[in-house]
Formats: C-alpha cells, structure tokens, sequence
C-alpha cells in the first residue's frame, strides 16, 4: 500500500502493581523516535475495566487506525510476550485502578469465546530475537486487563467489519521497579526500558512491512 497506515499504540497505565507502569514508559520511548512515513498515534489507558469499552471505542472513532497495537505489564515476565489470543473472560487477581476485582465474569456478555491477533506475530517475534531481545509468541493472554484490550479491539473490529488488524505486547518490569520492590531474595525478572523500547520499535516496523506487503 502507498498510504501512510495509521498506527494506534495504547498503553496502560498506573495500577496497583506498577505506579510507573513499564508499558507508558516504553510508549513513550518509541514516541520519541522518528517515525516518517507513518502516522503513530500514542494512548496511555487507565486501568478501569469498566471504562475501557468507552475509551476503546472513542479512540477508534477518532483516529480510525488501520492497527490497534496494546502495551501491557506482565509481573513475572522474563521475555517480552506477542499475545496470540484475547478470551471473553475477566478474572482478576489484583483489584483495577479503581478497586473492582471480577471473577469469572465475561468480557463482552454474548460475544464469542475468544479471538485470534491479526498482526504478524511471529515474525516480530523472530526479528526481536535477531536483535538479542527475548521474546515469545504466548497463547495466554491472562484474565486481567490486557486480555480485556485485545478482546474488546478484536470483537469491534469482527463486529463492525473494521478494516483494521491489531495486537498486543506484553513488557516485563524495568530494573528499576524491581529495585524499587526491595524483595532482596526473590527478585521479579526485569528488562531496560531501552529494550523494551527497541523490541516494540521492532514490533511496528514489521507490522509496517505487513502493511506495504499488501
């Protein structure tokens, strides 16, 4: 395609197991880059499940991506992770910003059961493991917020026949937020945020060689 594709990057924010979460650190990064030829919109999301619809839906009428990619924290991550799959399910263990915890209970009532990412997941993979940075292709998405962003994308994208394909990233803690826990015994893995910021640079770049291809 010659049109610049329009790319949407939406980053949680702060919530009960990172006041500084990793994902807007890392989106920021990236947004400081050059990024000619494309046209990269940045979104820092709250971490309120009931208000993630809403916002879900605003910003897709706003800006009318041609690809919605999510950044979310993964506590205990030791790589980073392109999720493959969205379920119709919240379940959480850590309450959201506002202190609703859910379990068992559907994303979306009546909708579909799961959906599958539509961007080039594995070749991201690949390329960020080129470059020296860890990383997996993950068919567990969790039952928490992120899971609930890639399903809500997903299922309005499938509902409305949006010509639009999207993702979501999963990023482990920063060094700095694991120094900050004080668990001297048992640390959570950690990656710098300048890794992080290469390896989603990685991920839109190929995602961008997606789009030329068609």
């Amino acid at each position: 395609m010659t049109a610049e594709p329009t790319i949407l990057v939406a980053a949680y924010g702060a919530w009960a197991k990172a006041e500084n979460n990793p994902a807007t650190l890392a989106l920021r990064a990236v947004m400081a880059r050059d990024w000619a030829g494309i046209n990269l919109v940045p979104l820092e999301v709250p971490v309120l499940t009931d208000r993630l619809f809403d916002t879900i839906e605003a910003a897709l009428a706003e800006h009318k991506p041609d690809v919605w990619l999510g950044i979310g924290l993964a506590p205990g991550a030791t790589t980073m992770r392109a999720e493959m799959l969205g379920t119709n399910w919240r379940d959480f263990d850590v309450p959201d910003a506002s202190g609703n915890s859910l379990a068992g209970v559907p994303v979306i009532e009546g909708a579909p059961p799961a959906y599958n990412a539509t961007i080039p997941n594995r070749r991201i993979v690949e390329a960020m493991r080129d470059a020296g940075i860890p990383a997996i292709v993950s068919y567990a998405a969790g039952n928490h917020m992120c899971n609930q962003m890639l399903f809500t994308v997903s299922h309005l994208v499938a509902e409305r026949g949006l010509p639009m394909k999207c993702g979501f990233l999963h990023v482990p803690f920063t060094p700095e937020h694991v120094a900050k826990q004080g668990d001297t015994h048992d640390p959570e893995p950690s990656m710098a945020l300048s890794m992080m910021a290469d390896a989603v640079s990685i991920a839109l770049g190929e995602i961008i060689a997606d789009w030329d291809a068609v």
